[in-house]
């Protein structure tokens, strides 16, 4: 469930009921949100500084632009060598008697 994006009106309803000054436990457990969700949104929020009006105002894509960062589209070397990687430990792991920490061993000591 991690990293999973919120729908849009329950964000909206978050920073609605944030506003009024409820609590971030009572936010939660109405919205049946988890603490670092809430938080998180909360801390973006008070960053953005923009009036509850003006976020109102905004369309769901524009909404959504303000409070999720996209993920670049080109990976960085590193990921991509970690990516290439991913393949041949998937075939290796599907052996019998293979397991993450005897791949390790054989990383590890060359």
């Amino acid at each position: 469930m991690a990293n999973k994006t919120i729908v849009m009106s329950k964000l909206r309803r978050l920073l609605q009921l944030y506003s009024q000054g409820k609590s971030k436990l009572f936010i939660r457990k109405y919205l049946e949100l988890s603490r670092n969700t809430v938080d998180k949104y909360v801390l973006q929020y008070k960053l953005l500084d923009l009036p509850l009006e003006e976020i109102e105002k905004l369309s769901d894509t524009d909404l959504d632009k303000l409070f999720f960062v996209q993920v670049p589209d080109d990976p960085s070397p590193r990921h991509k060598t970690l990516y290439d990687f991913f393949p041949y430990m998937e075939k290796e792991l599907k052996k019998t008697g293979v397991t993450r920490q005897v791949m390790w061993k054989q990383s590890t000591n060359p």
